[in-house]
């Protein structure tokens, strides 16, 4: 059924041949009923599931060739099912876990210590920065940050875990790894296996992304992880989605605030107010998960990285200098809207990149 790259057990080749023909819904509740003793067992000697509920259309992709694209090669090509001892013991405990993981890199991060960092595709400088410098710090602490794959907060926090020394970090796709959704951040996939990361999805290698999938991959991010942690989210993010989830799974959720008027900050800000903990640092987070950092982080240290500003956010941050200047001040040397101005300023404030005290704004050094 499949190529010799794919390192597949039996039980998950079962249950590839009836996720063909069975949605996963009607497997997961076959598989209750047979108590998952299919090891032992030949599935064609099982009764299978009720015909009535069979795929008008089979999923061939379940049982194809899975043959990778050639720049994946070099990484290992597995499949888990649930009933593996080396499926994730904290995926398999949600609700409607992935009966197959398809995987793509170093099977031994999966048992690092995970936290997920999400957040809006279109996102702030300011939010780019945060997502990257908590992922940079909790990476440098052993945790395998997980998120997925997006432009945006997403692709921040994949390449703050890459930017740590030994970092890791894992990528949960909506589609198969023959399909890679978004295809701007193919490079970023690559580096991110080259460092010793994972790719995984419940799909296999030829399955192309569909809109309902990223919905459901949001329970796999927040599956494998112990912590799920907001970084920018409108009120109808679909970040806001993988909170939920992980609120369901049993998981703690924190959120990092922005500006009171950022539409981009509102679902952060709900959060907050129904009890999810509220973040601005690496300390912080590692507060919630109840350990002490490796590296000693001063829970008041900002979490900034000038070289991301951009447009009047850098502009404003560079016509503040080690002196005090007054916000009129300010607005004349960066010829700016005074609206616009303010609002950069509550985004660098938020950032670490600058502060505010009785006598003016200044920078953080």
């Amino acid at each position: 059924m499949q190529t010799p790259s794919l390192n597949i057990s039996s039980e998950a080749e079962h249950l590839c041949a009836l996720l063909a023909d069975w949605p996963r819904q009607v497997v997961a509740a076959w598989l209750a009923e047979h108590q998952g003793n299919l090891g032992s067992v030949d599935i064609r000697q099982v009764k299978k599931p009720d015909a009535g509920l069979k795929r008008r259309t089979s999923v061939r992709a379940y049982l194809s060739r899975c043959e990778l694209p050639p720049r994946f090669n070099p990484y290992e090509h597995f499949a888990l099912s649930i009933l593996d001892a080396g499926y994730p013991d904290w995926l398999r405990t949600i609700p409607d876990p992935p009966l197959v993981l398809f995987g793509l890199g170093r099977r031994s991060a999966l048992d690092q210590q995970m936290v997920a960092i999400v957040g809006a595709r279109r996102c702030t400088t300011t939010g780019r920065s945060m997502a990257f410098e908590l992922a940079k710090g909790l990476a440098e602490n052993g945790c395998n940050i997980v998120s997925g794959l997006a432009v945006g907060i997403d692709a921040a926090a994949h390449r703050g875990a890459l930017a740590a020394q030994g970092g890791t970090t894992t990528a949960v796709l909506g589609a198969g790894f023959g399909n890679l959704y978004p295809k701007q951040n193919t490079q970023l996939a690559q580096q991110l296996l080259a460092a010793g990361g994972l790719l995984v999805s419940e799909y296999p290698t030829e399955v192309a992304p569909r809109p309902y999938h990223f919905p459901e991959r949001n329970r796999i991010i927040s599956g494998l992880s112990e912590l799920t942690v907001l970084v920018e989210a409108s009120e109808k993010s679909g970040s806001l989605i993988t909170a939920r989830l992980a609120l369901e799974q049993g998981r703690d959720v924190c959120a990092v605030p922005g500006p009171a008027t950022s539409p981009l900050s509102g679902g952060c800000h709900r959060l907050i107010r129904q009890g999810a903990a509220l973040v601005t640092s690496v300390a912080e987070v590692a507060e919630e998960l109840g350990w002490s950092l490796a590296r000693s982080v001063d829970a008041t240290e900002p979490a900034h990285n000038e070289s991301a500003l951009t447009g009047l956010s850098a502009e404003v941050c560079h016509a503040i200098s080690d002196q005090s200047r007054q916000f009129d001040e300010i607005v004349a040397l960066v010829s700016g809207d005074p609206q616009q101005v303010s609002q950069c300023l509550m985004e660098l404030q938020l950032g670490g990149f600058v502060r505010q005290g009785s006598d003016g704004y200044i920078r953080v050094l």
